[in-house]
């Protein structure tokens, strides 16, 4: 049985006796509900709501339609989501794993499961991620079919009530699911609730049980159903930034059209009523660019275009870094040039959010490898969960994005590299950390490649070499030598002689010992002379 290689029993036992004292009375004809956790604590259920009963399903308690209305209707929103979605995809993923036949696996999945879904798997996939930045939260549905008359191998569902293997995969709205859990926090099904004003299933409201459901989220409080979507923060900042932008509209528009303040008369000389009507006709007719001909007893004002007027910048600049912190990035990220900056500062703030972007990535590959690849590689006779130490191959498959940080991507490789030269890592243990397989042929290597070149290079040298000698060989014993009939290219511009093939004489020029040798001979040879003329010239001194 499947259990005996996660337990493995001290002594020889039946199977059956071995599987009903490790489960300890449990059911031992499901191994699921053997390892079912049974959690203690009790989930939360809020008491804002009057139907915060466990028989009710329960909605989230975000506003998911205020976040949809924020990303639809303000900028700031809309382009921050849409620089995580960009940087979140960048640079591609791949699908990694020990076991390359499970890897081929998975994807050969993938592309029955694009022509059952109509559409690429990246695209479902770039679904998912959306619904994750905007709401923390991805329900996804598994749809079911007949694929083994279509499909190579054969293909075992996993479960009691899932007949059928997994054909595809779509999305729940997520601003519309509602979830029944136990009171261990245990989701029992989903809804999907058309109509907001009711709070129980109608005909209308599709229903999925527990296991037809995939609930991904990011940062889900303890006893809780719904994950925190991080764009929750930054609504109400969002809200008084443009509060604050609309009145700053309302100055300027007050400042381009100021107001008038018109005085007729004095004391001693007070205004009559038809000088006032005539006034008034005055000013509403009056143009921008026009101007007023007063007698003496007018005097006319223009109110708010002097020195007393409010300096908002500061006010707007505060409320935009609180709107770009709210949304996990720098102003720079949005557009904003306000407070300057340099190249340094910039390069450690993309910096800052790639490691937010890499913190995303990781809890959704582990989700993708849990919910999705595991599932698909049972049904494919394959065992993710099973000890590599016995098989000597891991059969788990791994959802892996690719770096999108170049620039401490080459840094990182190229340390590497300077560890394997300095011969602090072998070769195997540097093609792990570059993310390659660690068994590869070295004459297939640049430095392999290299090496047989030159040594095809000097066999072809020393070949014409070979085949340039012209030297002929002496004749036996009791054989006479006869002319030579070699009439090569070598012979003909480079002819033998007594030093070879050499133009001269092999005479080290910088080696002086031959003087000595010809001085040694001529003194064997003429030793008498020498002596001769040597008492010769003494004679004549």
């Amino acid at each position: 049985m499947a259990i005996r290689k996660y337990f493995q029993p001290q002594n020889k036992e039946s199977e059956l006796d071995f599987v009903a004292k490790t489960l300890k009375g449990e059911d031992v004809k499901s191994l699921g509900k053997a390892f079912k956790i049974a959690a203690l604590a009790l989930g939360y259920r809020g008491t804002n709501y009057y139907f915060a009963g466990r028989s009710n399903f329960e909605p989230s308690p975000y506003d998911f339609d205020r976040i949809m209305q924020a990303v639809d209707t303000d900028s700031y929103v809309k382009q921050a989501v849409q620089k995580y979605k960009e940087l979140f995809w960048k640079e591609g993923w791949k699908i990694t794993g020990e076991n390359q036949e499970a890897v081929s696996y998975i994807y050969q999945r993938i592309d029955y499961m694009e022509m059952a879904m109509k559409k690429p798997f990246l695209d479902f996939l770039i679904e998912v991620s959306d619904q994750m930045i905007k709401f923390g939260n991805v329900f996804i549905v598994k749809a079911r079919g007949d694929l083994n008359q279509y499909f190579p191998s054969k293909l075992t569902p996993v479960g009691e009530n899932n007949s059928m293997p997994i054909t595809g995969y779509y999305l729940i709205p997520t601003e519309q699911v509602r979830i029944l859990r136990d009171k261990y926090n245990r989701p029992k099904s989903y809804m999907q609730q058309t109509d907001p004003m009711t709070y129980a299933p109608t005909d209308r409201d599709p229903v999925w049980s527990a296991d037809r459901v995939i609930h991904l989220y990011f940062d889900r409080k303890p006893g809780r159903a719904f994950g925190t979507p991080f764009l929750v923060n930054a609504l109400d900042d969002v809200v008084a930034l443009r509060q604050m932008e609309e009145d700053i509209q309302n100055l300027v528009h007050r400042e381009l059209f100021p107001l008038y303040k018109y005085v007729i008369g004095t004391a001693d000389q007070p205004a009559e009523p038809e000088e006032i009507e005539r006034a008034a006709a005055e000013i509403e007719n009056l143009r921008s660019e026009g101007g007023l001909i007063l007698p003496y007893r007018h005097d006319v004002d223009v109110i708010g275009a002097g020195k007393e007027v409010l300096d908002a910048d500061a006010y707007l600049h505060h409320f935009k870094e609180r709107v770009s912190i709210g949304l996990g990035m720098s102003p720079h990220h949005l557009g904003m040039t306000m407070n300057g900056g340099n190249r340094s500062m910039t390069e450690r703030l993309d910096t800052s959010l790639y490691d937010k972007i890499k913190q995303f990535q990781k809890q959704f590959a582990e989700m993708i490898r849990l919910n999705i690849f595991n599932e698909l590689l049972f049904e494919g006779g394959f065992d993710p969960i099973q000890n590599p130490i016995e098989s000597d191959l891991s059969e788990r498959c791994f959802f892996k994005f690719n770096e999108i940080d170049v620039d401490t991507q080459v840094k990182k490789e190229t340390h590497v590299m300077q560890k394997y030269v300095n011969s602090l890592i072998t070769l195997p243990e540097a093609r792990i950390e570059l993310g390659l397989d660690p068994e590869t042929e070295v004459d297939d290597l640049f430095t392999g490649i290299q090496t047989t070149l030159q040594k095809d290079l000097i066999d072809t040298q020393q070949q014409a070499q070979d085949a340039n000698s012209d030297k002929q060989e002496p004749a036996k014993s009791g054989q006479r030598n006869l002319p030579s009939k070699r009439r090569g290219a070598g012979n003909a511009t480079r002819p033998q002689n007594q030093s070879g093939r050499r133009t001269s004489p092999n005479i080290k020029r910088s080696d002086n010992s031959w003087v000595n040798m010809v001085e040694n001979l001529l003194e064997e040879q003429y030793d008498v002379k020498i002596e001769n003329i040597d008492e010769k010239d003494k004679s004549e001194e």
